[in-house]
């Protein structure tokens, strides 16, 4: 009895011990896994994270934009220098109305006596002409050198106190040369200055030696090489028509009459 009452003894101990060795296991095991996990779980986090580069790149730097005014920019601009120098040359080709490929006709009439005939008191019919030119050369000086001709016609007579008649009719065929500058720089305007060289044919007949035997209606005929030199204007009304006068000496002094230009 004494032995079983002791070993019952020994065995209290143990057992006392026993439960609270389980009850400790039990109770560290989750707070181990809890603080273990934690860690963890935020480690894979932070990794997973971290993985696709953008954090672990460095943020550019923020560029500074200069705004900068336009229209200093623009009025600085060196294109403007030519535009500036192109206008005088436009303006200046527009002032000369007769350049070169221009074509220009004057149908006039002339005043005042051309040719002159040395006895009685001569009648003159007014001078027809018809001239042509065009323009061929440009840029010589400040003008246009134009090439051209002129057909015309001027007639005279002389009456006899007895109803007799003598009478003359030339016809003029030359060749001229004009030089345009526009002087007073008006768009509608064309001065020019020019010389012509050509033949002119000249017909005679007189009645009063009718009732002469050997001379009845009688007529000759001559050519004369003939030049002249003459200054002129063209004044346009409209862009081709207009008026023309021509002062000088080839049919006549003075010429007037109408222009048309192509």
């Amino acid at each position: 009895m004494k032995t079983l009452s002791l070993s019952a003894l020994l065995l209290l101990p143990a057992l006392a011990t026993t439960p609270a060795l389980a009850q400790t296991r039990t109770t560290a095991k989750p707070v181990a896994k809890t603080t273990a996990a934690k860690p963890a779980a935020t480690a894979s986090k932070s990794t997973a994270a971290a993985k696709p580069g953008t954090a672990a790149k460095p943020a550019p730097k923020p560029v500074a934009v200069v705004e900068t005014p336009t229209a200093p920019v623009e009025s600085t601009k060196p294109a403007a220098q030519p535009a500036a120098k192109a206008a005088p040359k436009s303006s200046s080709s527009s002032m000369e109305t007769f350049t070169k490929g221009s074509t220009a006709v004057n149908l006039g009439v002339g005043v005042g006596l051309g040719y002159g005939y040395g006895f009685g008191t001569i009648k003159a019919t007014p001078a027809m002409s018809l001239s042509v030119e065009r323009g061929f050369i440009d840029g010589v000086g400040p003008g246009t050198i134009g090439i051209g001709g002129l057909v015309g016609y001027k007639g005279y007579h002389y009456d006899y106190s007895g109803g007799y008649k003598a009478s003359w009719s030339n016809i003029l065929v030359s060749a001229r040369g004009t030089y345009h500058y526009n002087i007073l720089e008006n768009p509608k305007l064309d001065t020019y200055a020019g010389l012509s060289v050509g033949v002119r044919v000249e017909s005679y007949k007189n009645t009063y030696f009718d009732n002469t035997p050997g001379y009845d209606g009688y007529k000759s005929s001559s050519s004369y090489i003939t030049s002249g030199l003459f200054i002129g204007g063209r004044y346009f009304f409209t862009d081709n028509i207009g008026a023309f006068a021509e002062l000088g000496y080839d049919m006549n002094y003075l010429k007037l009459g109408l222009s048309a230009k192509f």
